[in-house]
């Protein structure tokens, strides 16, 4: 899945491109701002196949408003004074904290506002759903795509 791509068909809106981003001004009010990525570091993420391009293409999204926020491998990422999404160090740390249980070794790397965390399997790929407020696995997933295309059908 080519992200942005995703989101044009998907969630279309006004697009704006900068030196370091994307902002979209969704049609349906939200806006999401895709960092690109600057090409300094190769990231072990890019090796997970149902991340897409995620992260080789881009280092820190905030989609739709905050309601999901891909943390960045390599730095907080800002517009302005904003700090729109942290570092993946720092979200690991806050996960670690939460201590959740998953079925193997993984890297979070997502929080999705109201639901929870994401994480991506080392050895599967699959993508599981920790819902932090009940504190069990609610859900697991082969892509990023499908976590979102099933979002997207639950809000439309």
């Amino acid at each position: 899945m080519k992200l942005l791509d995703w989101i044009k068909a998907n969630r279309p809106g006004n697009l704006s491109e900068y030196d370091d981003r994307f902002e979209i001004e969704h049609q349906s009010g939200e806006c999401s701002t895709l960092f690109k990525n600057s090409g300094t570091h190769v990231s072990t993420m890019s090796h997970h196949k149902s991340l897409g391009d995620m992260y080789t293409s881009f280092d820190g999204v905030d989609l739709f408003s905050s309601t999901f926020k891909i943390a960045s491998i390599e730095s907080p990422k800002s517009v302005g004074d904003v700090e729109l999404v942290e570092s993946l160090s720092k979200f690991q740390n806050w996960v670690k904290q939460l201590n959740p249980s998953f079925p193997e070794r993984v890297v979070p790397f997502m929080y999705q506002a109201g639901i929870g965390i994401y994480a991506v399997g080392e050895e599967s790929g699959k993508i599981y759903e920790w819902d932090d407020e009940q504190g069990t696995l609610s859900d697991e997933f082969d892509s990023l795509e499908q976590i979102l295309t099933e979002w997207l059908d639950a809000i439309v």
